[in-house]
């Protein structure tokens, strides 16, 4: 079952669910399954640092990027945590490691660990994304 049957409305028991969904839509390269999981006003930056603003913008952002940088891709997520910061508003942070499917198109982007931060609000609905940044892991620089 894909995540736009699995999720009709986004709503989630738990911000945590909210990684899973979100590696699905990723693994599936299913940008409205994705958006399905934002609030309508809800913000995304991506690993390069593009602004995604609202869920169409999500939506639009990924569908771009799922034909493109990250057509090859596979999204593996672990190391979730959650940091409650009122009954209704979590952050959550999740380790990915986005690598390379072997038949990957040439414009498939490199290998590359990020930290997934994602803002949760509880809703009447369940849990929803309201906003989320994918940044990139880097080794410390060395001495100067």
């Amino acid at each position: 079952m894909g995540i736009n049957e699995s999720v009709p409305d986004a709503g989630f028991h738990q911000p945590r669910d909210l990684i899973d969904a979100f590696a699905e839509a990723l693994n599936a390269k299913d940008a409205e399954g994705l958006g399905k999981l934002f609030s309508e006003d809800a913000e995304f930056v991506n690993v390069r640092g593009a602004r995604m603003l609202g869920r169409q913008g999500i939506i639009d952002g990924h569908a771009m990027s799922f034909s493109g940088p990250l057509a090859g891709s596979t999204f593996k997520f672990h190391s979730i945590s959650e940091l409650p910061v009122t009954p209704e508003v979590t952050v959550v942070h999740a380790h990915c490691v986005r690598d390379r499917l072997p038949d990957a198109p040439p414009t498939t982007g490199p290998k590359v660990s990020t930290v997934l931060q994602l803002v949760a609000r509880r809703g009447l609905k369940g849990w929803q994304a309201v906003a989320a940044a994918n940044v990139p892991e880097t080794p410390p620089a060395g001495p100067s």
